[in-house]
C-alpha cells in the first residue's frame, strides 16, 4: 500500500513537514510505503537525511519523486493544475489516477487539489459534486462534517447527497451502523434557513418516512436541523453544510480551540500549568483539530487529503495515518457499494 506525501506549496518549510514522513513510517509497518513527492533541492537534502540514518527494515519504506514545479497557495487553482502539469500536486494526482497510489496526502493549495481530484478522478455513483469532510472532536465523539470547503454554494440534491456521503464514510471508517444526520441550520425549526437547506430537509424527511413506511433497515437517521453552538455536544454523527458555510464553521472552531488554550497557558500560574500539564495535553489530544486527519476529497474515487491550515508536522503526520487507515478500511470500495445500493436516494433530482 503506497501513500503519496506532496510536502510543496503550503506556508511551512518542506524539510520540516519531512519529520511527519519520518514519524509515520516508524509508526507504519512494511505493508505500507510512503513516496514524497518534491522538487529536486528538496529530493537532494531528504534523500541524504535518509542514507545518513537508514531506516529499520519493518518499518514503511520512504522513496522520493522529483517534480520541476510547484504550485503556490497564491496560484488560482484552475489555471495553476493547466499550466503546471509537473508540479508536486498534478504529479501526485496523475499517480493515484494511474493507481501507482493507493492514497495522496498535500500540503498544499486547497482549490487546486480539489480541482485537479475532480478533473483526474472519475465520481462515485449517484454524487454530482465532491465535497471537502473533516473530522471534528464532540464531547460523544469525533463528529464528520462535509461540505468545509469545496463548493460555496449547494442546491438541495447536493446536501442530500452529502448525507448519503457522510454515513457511508461513518459506516465505512468507524462501523457506524446507523449514523445520525443533521442539517447545520440557524434554528432547529423545519422552516428555518436558506431554500435550499429547506429542501433538503423535506427531502431527507420525505426518504426516511418512505423507508420506515416499507419496514426496511435505515441506512441513516435524519434528525433534523442542528445550530451551530450544539454541534460540539455530539449529538450527530455527521454534520451537513454548504462549503461556505462549513469553512467557516470549520476554521472559527479552530480559531476558538487555539485561542482557549493559549489563554489557559498564559493565565494559569507556571505551578498550575505544570500541575496540570497532563490534563492539558489529554484536551489538546481531544480537542485540537491537528490530532485528526485532514479534510478528505470525499465523493471521488480514490483517497485525496488536504492537511489541516497552512500545514504542521502534527497535522501532516495525522494526515499520513489517516490515509493509511483509509487504505486499510477500504473506505473508497465501501462508500462506492453502498452509495450504488442507496440508487435515486442519493441522486433526488427529481425531488428538487
Amino acid at each position: 500500500m503506497r501513500i503519496g506525501i506532496d510536502l510543496m506549496g503550503s506556508d511551512s518549510d518542506p524539510h520540516l513537514l519531512f519529520n511527519a514522513v519520518l514519524h509515520a513510517a516508524a509508526c507504519l509497518d512494511n505493508s505500507y510505503s510512503l513516496l514524497v513527492i518534491a522538487t529536486k533541492s528538496v529530493v537532494d537534502q531528504l534523500s541524504s537525511q535518509i542514507k545518513a540514518s537508514p531506516q529499520p527494515a519493518k518499518q514503511a519504506p520512504i522513496s522520493f519523486r522529483e517534480v520541476a514545479d510547484t504550485i503556490s497557495m497564491s496560484d488560482d487553482p484552475l489555471g495553476a493544475i493547466r499550466r503546471k502539469k509537473e508540479s508536486s500536486l498534478v504529479v501526485g494526482m496523475r499517480l493515484l489516477k494511474k493507481r501507482q497510489l493507493n492514497a495522496f496526502v498535500s500540503c498544499g493549495n486547497t482549490g487546486a487539489l480539489i480541482a485537479s481530484a475532480v478533473l483526474s478522478l472519475p465520481v462515485l455513483p449517484g454524487i454530482s459534486r465532491p465535497a471537502l469532510l473533516a473530522t471534528l472532536p464532540t464531547e460523544k465523539g469525533p463528529i464528520t462534517v462535509l461540505d468545509v470547503g469545496s463548493a460555496v454554494a449547494c442546491k438541495a440534491h447536493n446536501l442530500v447527497q452529502y448525507a448519503h456521503l457522510g454515513a457511508a464514510y461513518q459506516r465505512a471508517i468507524r462501523g457506524v451502523e446507523t449514523p445520525t444526520i443533521g442539517l447545520l441550520n440557524v434554528g432547529v425549526e423545519s422552516k428555518k434557513g436558506t431554500t435550499e437547506v429547506r429542501q433538503a430537509y423535506e427531502i431527507l424527511k420525505q426518504q426516511q418516512e418512505a423507508v420506515e413506511a416499507k419496514g426496511g433497515p435505515l441506512d441513516m437517521r435524519f434528525v433534523g436541523n442542528v445550530e451551530g453552538r450544539d454541534v460540539f455536544k455530539g449529538g450527530v454523527d455527521v454534520l451537513v453544510t454548504d462549503g461556505f458555510t462549513g469553512n467557516i464553521f470549520l476554521k472559527t472552531a479552530e480559531g476558538v480551540a487555539d485561542f482557549i488554550f493559549e489563554a489557559l497557558e498564559k493565565t494559569l500560574k507556571p505551578e498550575a500549568v505544570s500541575h496540570l500539564k497532563g490534563t492539558l495535553e489529554e484536551l489538546k489530544r481531544h480537542f485540537n483539530y491537528v490530532e485528526y486527519p485532514g479534510a478528505m476529497v470525499c465523493g471521488v474515487d480514490g483517497i485525496v487529503i488536504k492537511v489541516h491550515g497552512n500545514g504542521s508536522v502534527k497535522a501532516l503526520y495525522n494526515s499520513i495515518i489517516g490515509a493509511a487507515h483509509c487504505v486499510q478500511k477500504q473506505v473508497i470500495p465501501n462508500i462506492k457499494k453502498q452509495l450504488a445500493t442507496q440508487g435515486a436516494h442519493v441522486h433526488p433530482m427529481a425531488s428538487t
